[in-house]
């Protein structure tokens, strides 16, 4: 098992209560290289999601999931099921469904995948100026799709943080749409 150094922070927001467990990098520094153009310095969590991410380490899995069970334990809420914020990208495997399918497990709960879904593709939220034109834009994309949540105790699991508008509309989409009884959302790093 290993559980990594954490600096957790409170998310406000449509939810009981929610936790980042950290930033995700400590420094990016410009370098004027084309090919490489910015020298980041990752916090220990934020490096491992990094490597998980894009870098394809699947293995780093156990230390992510090792580190957001900690957390999830001694934090304890009662939580009947886990729900993957929806991703961002188009790819063949999705790390935040991963890691959330994996902290399940863990858990002993299941994993809502399909209880919220993007059915619009969308840029990312961070190149989205302004808070109400993200607003408008999720409106459209995130929607209730299947999976009963209707009464029932969530948790909205992302990996990376960083407007926090995908998070926020996938909650008030559980709560509004769905019937979910409450709300609760973890992520395990956010930009800065």
């Amino acid at each position: 098992m290993t559980v990594v150094k954490v600096n957790p922070m409170k998310l406000p927001g449509p939810w009981v209560e929610g936790f980042v467990l950290d930033f995700h990098s400590i420094s990016s520094v410009p370098t004027g290289d084309r090919y490489h153009p910015y020298d980041t310095k990752y916090t220990e969590l934020g490096g491992r999601l990094y490597s998980f991410k894009y870098r394809g380490a699947k293995t780093l899995i156990g230390d992510l999931c090792d580190t957001a069970e900690q957390f999830v334990r001694e934090w304890n809420p009662q939580i009947d099921c886990i729900v993957p914020a929806p991703p961002s990208s188009d790819r063949t495997s999705q790390p935040v469904v991963e890691l959330a399918r994996e902290l399940a497990k863990r858990l002993g709960i299941p994993v809502s995948e399909d209880a919220v879904i993007k059915v619009k593709k969308t840029d990312s939220m961070k190149n989205i100026a302004g808070s109400l034109e993200r607003e408008k834009v999720l409106k459209e994309a995130v929607q209730l799709r299947m999976g009963d949540v209707k009464g029932r105790s969530v948790r909205i699991f992302d990996d990376l943080f960083d407007t926090g508008s995908t998070l926020r509309r996938t909650a008030d989409v559980l709560l509004q749409n769905g019937g979910a009884g409450s709300v609760y959302a973890l992520a395990l790093t956010r930009t800065r």
